[in-house]
């Protein structure tokens, strides 16, 4: 039987879902003979093509960590709070809201009596930490800044070479690798595997530090605290170009002192992005659900799409209205500091 695995584009939880399904395919469709298992395709999205109906799923798809599609599909599985069902779930489809995809994928799997190995337990003790931005301050040293020696990388450390190499500022070639990844033979986990590691993860990784470096000089520029709703905003619409790579993390290690993390940037001349974060070395200081604003930011400001989990999120709205949702939000936010 031939099927399509349609999954979060671009994201290493993406990728390690994608993975997880294709490897193990049979402990999720069991009543399906294995050996006539065929995945013809694996497609990355962004969640807005399926909340904004961008995109047709067919009766055959295996949909991953991105919400649920309008169309009838043989499996779903996702994990971000704003996707949670209403209503009780068909067969095959599944949520939970967990630190990750690939890891919540794995927990059904062993459910379904998979070998819970010491290899995959690392991995997914790695996914979790870095879907979730559960780093500790060493991990975020560890794998955002150069060291000085990379001859024994930790498994967390092994996760960003990979996902390396599909956040190049080149779109085509990030499309060609995840889809170069996820073809041919597979190991026992997303870190495994000849092709994956013939194709140089380190060199990948090494640009994106150096990325990293040029990006954290660039905004340092513009980037402000916004006192009173103890967020750091970073306003791109007026930059003509940022070089390197972003450093999503990089506003908590400038400004210790914040709560949140605002970027907002024009995608065109109709649509704004906007992506929250709450500050990962001080979760507690984050008072408002930040998945469930972006999801409501979405619909008030634009055509619907935005959600994400309580401690981050993303929104495309109108660009017309991009000012009256900056404002907006961080008056929610200035509120959630008062209780």
């Amino acid at each position: 039987m031939k099927f399509r695995i349609i999954t979060h584009g671009g994201c290493t939880d993406g990728y390690a879902s994608a993975f997880i399904v294709k490897k193990y395919t049979s402990y999720f469709l069991p009543e399906h003979d294995s050996s006539k298992i065929d995945v013809t395709e694996v497609r990355g999205l962004q969640p807005k093509d399926i909340q904004l109906g961008l995109f047709r799923c067919q009766k055959n798809d295996l949909v991953l960590d991105l919400p649920q599609p309008k169309e009838k599909v043989l499996l779903w599985c996702d994990h971000h709070s704003t996707s949670e069902p209403s209503e009780g779930l068909p067969e095959h489809y599944y949520w939970k809201k967990t630190p990750s995809c690939a890891g919540y994928l794995l927990d059904l799997a062993v459910q379904k009596k998979l070998p819970f190995t010491k290899d995959l337990q690392e991995f997914k003790n790695a996914i979790d930490i870095m879907d979730s931005a559960a780093y500790s301050k060493n991990d975020i040293m560890d794998c955002f800044y150069p060291k000085r020696s990379y001859d024994h990388p930790s498994i967390l450390l092994r996760l960003h070479m990979i996902g390396a190499m599909f956040h190049t500022k080149d779109p085509n070639l990030n499309d060609e690798i995840f889809r170069t990844l996820l073809s041919g033979p597979l190991g026992e986990t997303p870190l495994e595997g000849k092709q994956l590691w013939d194709l140089n993860p380190f060199m990948y990784y090494k640009a994106q530090l150096e990325g990293y470096k040029q990006w954290r000089e660039a905004v340092d520029t513009f980037i402000k605290y916004n006192e009173e709703s103890h967020c750091v905003v970073q306003d791109n619409r007026e930059v003509r170009f940022i070089p390197g790579v972003p450093d999503r993390f990089y506003a908590y290690v400038k400004f210790p002192q914040s709560s949140y993390n605002l970027v907002i940037r024009n995608l065109d001349e109709k649509e704004t992005q906007i992506a929250l974060g709450s500050n990962i070395f001080h979760k507690d200081r984050c008072k408002i659900d930040i998945g469930s604003l972006c999801k409501q930011i979405g619909e008030k400001f634009g055509s619907g799409a935005g959600g994400g989990h309580y401690y981050v999120g993303g929104a495309t709205i109108s660009v017309r209205n991009s000012n009256k949702a900056l404002e907006f939000i961080l008056e929610r936010m200035k509120e959630g500091e008062k209780g």
